[in-house]
């Protein structure tokens, strides 16, 4: 009495066990080479072949064989995933840019500040606080931290000095 085991290429089940049992011959397909091995071992058992400890041997062999190469395919992609992760990590470390600074119309910033536009307008020229004009527009603009700088400090005319 023969079992053998077989991997046929191009199949949707590659792994073949065929046995001879009274003179008829049996097939049977598996997906997986440890359910060959099992069924094949299974069989062996069923039918009396003897040398059970060779057998067993190589069952476990395949066994650990194939979680072998399970776990080196899982590991792969383990390192792949790492690799891609630390690349898009970079690249959006590349693609973020620092805040726009907050501003406020001139306007806006003198009615926080409880002064007239006029005065605000002669305290630009003095240097205490910095104009900002945007290209589209013909608007002045001043910084929100330093409008609030100046809410900080008791009198507006200290920030002449």
């Amino acid at each position: 009495m023969k079992i053998s085991y077989s991997v046929a290429k191009d199949r949707a089940s590659p792994h073949c066990i065929s046995w001879t049992y009274r003179k008829k011959r049996h097939r049977k397909y598996f997906r997986t080479r440890i359910d060959a091995f099992s069924f094949r071992n299974q069989k062996e058992l069923e039918l009396g072949v003897k040398d059970r400890e060779a057998i067993e041997n190589e069952v476990i062999f395949m066994v650990l064989s194939e979680i072998k190469d399970k776990l080196l395919g899982l590991d792969e992609r383990i390192s792949k995933m790492e690799e891609s992760l630390i690349d898009q990590q970079e690249s959006m470390r590349e693609i973020r840019k620092p805040p726009a600074p907050k501003i406020l119309k001139i306007t806006e910033a003198a009615k926080v500040l409880r002064i007239s536009r006029r005065k605000l307008y002669y305290l630009l020229d003095k240097k205490v606080f910095k104009k900002y004009k945007l290209p589209h527009t013909r608007t002045t603009f001043i910084k929100l931290d330093e409008v609030e700088k100046a809410l900080g400090s008791s009198n507006i005319e200290d920030l002449l000095n």
